[in-house]
C-alpha cells in the first residue's frame, strides 16, 4: 500500500512538473520582432547569423515590447576588447533606465580603458551604481558566457556562469541619495532592454520566464 502511494506521489509530481510554465523565446534569431528601439545610434542592433549583435557602430536601447514584472532570464552574451552595454529590467522606454528602472552591467571591464575608473558597483553583473557584484567569474573576451537574472518582488539575484555573483533584498538600500538618484528601485514591473553604448556585444538563447 505504501509502495502504490508513493508511486502516485511520484507520478503527480511528473505531471506537475510537466504542465509546469517554462521558458519563452524573447529573440527569434531571425529578426527583432518584438522588441522596439529607443535613442537608436549608427546601425542600432542587428540580426547576424542568428545572434542579437550591438555593432561598434551601433547602440541605444533595444526594449522588448512586453512588460515584465517577476520573471528569470537567461541568456549568453560574448563581450570584445571595451565591451560596454547592459541589461535594462522594470525599465520604461523613456529616460536614462540605469536610474528610471534597473541596469544589470555587461562590461569588459579588464579593458585597459576602465582601469582606475570603475566604482565598485559599475563591475560587471551589478546592479548598475546600486549594488556590486562579486568579481572574477566572468570568462575572457571572446568567449560564451551564460547568465541569469531574477527578479522577485524585491529580491533581484544574478548568476554568472553558474556563480551567484548578486543576490540583493533593494530593500536593504536605504540612503537617501541613492533613492532618490534611482527612483526606478521602485518600480515593480516594466521593460527589458539591451543598453547599448557603441561597442560590439554579441547575444543568443534569451528566454524568460514569468514568475507569479
Amino acid at each position: 500500500m505504501m509502495i502504490k502511494s508513493g508511486i502516485v506521489l511520484l507520478a503527480a509530481g511528473v505531471v506537475m512538473s510537466a504542465v509546469k510554465p517554462g521558458f519563452a523565446p524573447l529573440f527569434n534569431g531571425k529578426n527583432l520582432d518584438g522588441w522596439q528601439i529607443v535613442g537608436q545610434k549608427g546601425s542600432g542592433y542587428v540580426v547576424e547569423n542568428g545572434l542579437l549583435v550591438c555593432p561598434a557602430d551601433g547602440g541605444g536601447n533595444l526594449f522588448t515590447t512586453k512588460e515584465y514584472s517577476n520573471f528569470i532570464l537567461r541568456f549568453e552574451f560574448r563581450l570584445f576588447e571595451g565591451s560596454n552595454n547592459g541589461i535594462g529590467i522594470r525599465a520604461p522606454l523613456e529616460g536614462d533606465a540605469a536610474y528610471v528602472g534597473m541596469e544589470i552591467q555587461i562590461l569588459d571591464d579588464g579593458a585597459p580603458r576602465y582601469q582606475g575608473r570603475l566604482t565598485p558597483a559599475q563591475y560587471h553583473g551589478s546592479i548598475y551604481d546600486v549594488i556590486p557584484a562579486k568579481q572574477r567569474f566572468k570568462k575572457p573576451t571572446g568567449e560564451w558566457n551564460t547568465e541569469e537574472i531574477t527578479a522577485k518582488g524585491r529580491l533581484i539575484k544574478v548568476v554568472l556562469n553558474g556563480t551567484t555573483i548578486v543576490d540583493a533584498d533593494l530593500d536593504s538600500v536605504r540612503d537617501p541619495a541613492v533613492l532618490k538618484k534611482h527612483p526606478g528601485l521602485a518600480r515593480p514591473s516594466g521593460h527589458i532592454g539591451l543598453l547599448g553604448h557603441g561597442t560590439r556585444v554579441e547575444f543568443r538563447n534569451i528566454r524568460i520566464q514569468e514568475l507569479p
